[in-house]
């Protein structure tokens, strides 16, 4: 399997459009300040809510350019002439990184009402998703029987684009650096989720 690859770190900028109709809808800045022994129970559910309105939080994306050769091997010289089969395919590979929000709690969550900050345990940043950005360049070598008999090009496309994903998911989970990268970006953007609150957020 050959690969040749490259990088475009991209910062999605989710301020903007993403922001606009959530900001609006912020109520914990009209409670952040209530005194009476239920009120860190209070503001960590008002919190919950809001970052689980929001799901997965994207990052940051990254396109690689992916080539890979897949060998359909029929375990000899003589079977391969008949029905071998091989796939060489390249593509643009679209790979977005994030950090799941739903998965915290009321234990990942802590106040200083004196320093006014909200320290949150976020969780690991994860592969969302990984799309196809325009189309696959398909060879294909196959023996004499399998070409007239078996070929199926909607089937190589398929091996092609999973091949592909895996490849690009790989050589993502292999840079922590673009990991750590998504882990601060999501502290960034939840603290403009929350400037209204008066409160800092902050890694736990």
């Amino acid at each position: 399997m050959k690969t040749k690859q490259f990088f475009l770190t991209i910062t999605i900028s989710l301020i903007t459009g993403f922001l606009a109709g959530n900001i609006s809808g912020l109520i914990i800045g009209t409670k952040i300040n209530k005194e009476n022994t239920n009120e860190t129970t209070i503001e960590s559910t008002l919190i919950l809510e809001r970052l689980k309105e929001q799901s997965f939080l994207i990052t940051r994306s990254v396109i690689s350019n992916e080539e890979v050769t897949i060998t359909i091997d029929q375990s000899s010289p003589w079977s391969n002439f008949w029905w071998g089969h091989e796939i060489t395919a390249k593509g643009l590979i679209q790979t977005d990184i994030g950090t799941d929000l739903s998965k915290i709690s009321e234990n990942n969550i802590d106040f200083n009402h004196s320093n006014k900050t909200i320290s949150i345990s976020l969780p690991d940043p994860e592969i969302y998703n990984t799309s196809l950005k325009g189309d696959i360049e398909v060879t294909t070598k196959s023996g004499l029987l399998k070409k007239l008999l078996s070929s199926d090009s909607n089937e190589d496309y398929n091996l092609a684009l999973n091949e592909l994903s895996s490849q690009a998911e790989a050589s993502i989970n292999s840079n922590q650096d673009l990991f750590n990268e998504a882990s601060d970006e999501s502290i960034i953007i939840l603290n403009y989720l929350f400037q209204d609150t008066g409160y800092t957020i902050q890694a736990k």
